[in-house]
């Protein structure tokens, strides 16, 4: 399989990859600090739609919801003698996917 790093050491990719995942780090930190400005922003003077220069904020309040706790649901279930075919038949499948983390190397 050819890629656009062909060229570089598998080293090197895993150093450029972390470096980029320190910088998403750092934008994040920026980005909840806006965000919270925002809300405070809205939150003060009841405008929910603000128009920056290049971009638009809709700030909305999202309403609590609840879901089923499936495995206090199966245990339930269990216990009053559902057997095993019916999870089986009953069962939703996510596929699976390789994951790559990277973490900080500790000076040496």
């Amino acid at each position: 399989m050819t890629t656009s790093f062909a060229a570089t050491t598998n080293a090197s990719i895993v150093d450029r990859l972390g470096e980029v995942k320190a910088q998403i780090a750092d934008l994040q930190l920026i980005e909840k600090r806006l965000t919270t400005e925002l809300k405070a922003y809205a939150a003060e003077t009841g405008e929910y739609a603000i128009d920056g220069s290049w971009f638009r904020a809709s700030i909305s309040e999202v309403a609590p919801r609840s879901s089923l706790d499936a495995k206090a649901a199966e245990a339930k279930l269990r216990q009053l003698g559902v057997d095993g075919r019916w999870f089986a038949k009953n069962q939703k499948i996510t596929a699976g996917y390789t994951a790559v983390r990277i973490a900080g190397r500790k000076a040496s």
